[in-house]
């Protein structure tokens, strides 16, 4: 009976439109069909935990009794669904484990099979497209939609004349946007298009507007040197790079007057402006381009790797709690939309209105946007090749390495094997982080003292990673003092202005800490936008890691557990 009622539930949950990229849940569904029955938002809530990374996160009925647990690979972005998933738990009496990931990420594991996950959540059904060659997802819905968009401070917006007196937008084209970056008005932060749905989404709306079509990309647009360096030019304008749509607003949120405009999902423009007003500080305005923006439909789909119909069961239980009148109000309270072409369900309710404040420039009616079509999946990929290796803004990453004492053995040959894997050009290709011909790698290794800084230029990164190989683990653990060598490097590449430039620290210790303050009032002073991305493994002191995040608005990354490479290749997604 309970698997018919599941069956059932699926069924009237059929008739949410899968079109790519325009449609969202229709919230057909009755409340509390195929669930328990009850508001979860007025009975106990579900359980939530998270463990260290911040990165999964496990969702169980309030009662603690799930008749099953689905593992499902999500986009960051779901992070701010939480009270949707919550009521859906407890609905569907199905606990849910919640890895957080990059697209790419959730492509690759469909094209292993699937690894042990049950379900997919990627940001848009394109990545599914991309990854299942196997075609082993199975009901794959979307959840909600949200464009993606340009989040600008409202001074910035103004100054730019794509806000008036009143407080009314405009929706410049995108050559405007271009030439207000050529004109040097305006930089903006995005996430890397080949780590990222965020930023691929925006990429494949710019080249689709700048071709000046209707219908999707072709590879004949993408052979049209004159296309690409338009789109080279318009990225050329980013500021700060992201390997998380999630991150990248957070980081704007951490430090607003120095990015004051991020291209991001405008339900996170919604969110970091709830955070910004509560800090005092200037909201962002949405600003949707005229020719042309990508939506993201938000898929739920299971993945068929032969786990049985209790699986499946499940799947679709959760699924259709998720399209419950409850559950679409608590997605649209958090600026999704979950009526068809992005209509929003509950358009009555204050905290959606707030969700969609037009104060904010966020239009309600999204009839008024165009919205891009998709191209076939080999233009995508394509495309995606193209934006790592040609189009993308140069990168300057500079590699902060211990090679302490206590890195003698297992832990030098994974810091060697992790460097490999995100700069060696034919490792990194799997991962989409290959360098550009003008992207610059610089190697510090340190242990009482940096050494030397050894340089690679493009694709050309065979001495250093023999270096790397090479380097004697021996000494104490400063790196302090090696991190203020990374910040006299990283303010020269800034001046250049041609670079996005990220510090990226690798350490198993403790450091000493006689150059912290030294190193602290130097940054300060030199008065760059230069993040560290911190790798954290052995014996490392996570306080003085996270210090070092939160004074650089960068991140702590944990490489303590599982695949040390992995974490490499992330860190590399993120400059």
């Amino acid at each position: 009976m309970k698997r018919y009622l599941a069956r059932l539930l699926a069924c009237l949950s059929a008739c949410c439109l899968v079109a790519m990229l325009v449609a969202g849940c229709s919230g057909g569904v009755p409340a509390g069909g195929g669930s328990k029955g009850g508001d979860a938002s007025e009975g106990e809530a579900a359980q939530v935990s998270t463990d260290d990374s911040g990165t999964v996160q496990t969702f169980s009925p309030a009662d603690g009794d799930a008749s099953y647990t689905l593992k499902i690979a999500s986009g960051s972005e779901n992070k701010e669904a939480a009270r949707a998933i919550e009521y859906a738990v407890n609905a569907s009496d199905v606990a849910v484990e919640i890895h957080y990931m990059g697209s790419l990420d959730i492509r690759s594991l469909l094209e292993r099979g699937g690894d042990d996950y049950d379900a997919v959540w990627p940001a848009s059904s394109m990545w599914i497209t991309l990854g299942d060659t196997g075609h082993i997802v199975r009901n794959a819905q979307s959840t909600s939609t949200t464009p993606v968009v340009f989040g600008i401070a409202r001074s910035k917006a103004e100054e730019l004349g794509w806000v008036d007196a009143s407080g009314a937008t405009a929706s410049p084209a995108t050559t405007e946007i271009l030439e207000a970056v050529e004109r040097g008005d305006l930089t903006f932060a995005m996430t890397s298009a080949t780590q990222s749905n965020s930023g691929a989404s925006a990429y494949l709306a710019f080249l689709t507007a700048l071709a000046g079509k209707d219908g999707p990309l072709t590879a004949d647009d993408l052979a049209n040197t004159q296309l690409t360096d338009r789109v080279a030019a318009l990225l050329a304008g980013v500021d700060r790079s992201s390997g998380s749509s999630d991150w990248l607003k957070e980081m704007v949120v951490a430090d607003p007057a120095a990015h004051p405009a991020m291209v991001n999902y405008e339900s996170l423009v919604s969110q970091a402006n709830r955070e910004l007003e509560e800090a005092g500080e200037e909201p962002l305005v949405a600003v949707y381009p005229a020719d042309g923006i990508a939506v993201s439909d938000s898929p739920l789909g299971f993945v068929d790797r032969g786990q049985g119909s209790d699986a499946e069961d499940a799947f679709l239980a959760f699924q259709g709690a998720l399209a419950d009148n409850e559950a679409t109000l608590e997605l649209e309270r958090v600026g999704r939309r979950c009526g068809l072409g992005g209509k929003l369900l509950h358009a009555d309710d204050a905290e959606v209105q707030a969700a969609f404040s037009a104060d904010w420039g966020i239009v309600p009616d999204a009839n008024v946007l165009k919205s891009i079509p998709l191209p076939e999946g080999d233009v995508i990929s394509q495309a995606l090749v193209l934006y790592q290796t040609a189009l993308k803004k140069p990168s300057y990453t500079i590699w902060v390495v211990d090679y302490s004492g206590s890195m003698y053995g297992e832990g030098k040959d994974g810091v060697v094997d992790g460097l490999n894997q995100a700069l060696d050009p034919e490792l990194a290709t799997a991962s989409l982080i290959q360098p550009t011909e003008s992207d610059i790698n610089v190697l510090i290794p340190f242990s009482d003292e940096p050494q030397e800084p050894i340089e690679a230029t493009g694709s050309d990164t065979k001495d250093l990673l023999y270096a790397a190989k090479r380097h004697d683990a021996d000494g104490g653990t400063d790196m302090y003092a090696a991190l203020a060598e990374a910040l006299r490097l990283a303010k020269s590449a800034t001046a250049d202005g041609g670079y996005t430039v990220a510090i990226a620290l690798m350490t198993d210790g403790q450091s000493e800490t006689d150059n912290q303050e030294a190193f602290y009032r130097a940054y300060d002073a030199v008065g760059i936008d230069v993040p560290v991305f911190s790798i954290m493994f052995g014996e490392a002191d996570p306080t003085q890691l996270d210090e070092l995040s939160q004074r650089t608005n960068g991140r702590t990354f944990d490489g303590r557990e599982g695949d040390l490479a992995a974490v490499f290749r992330q860190v590399k997604g993120y400059n």
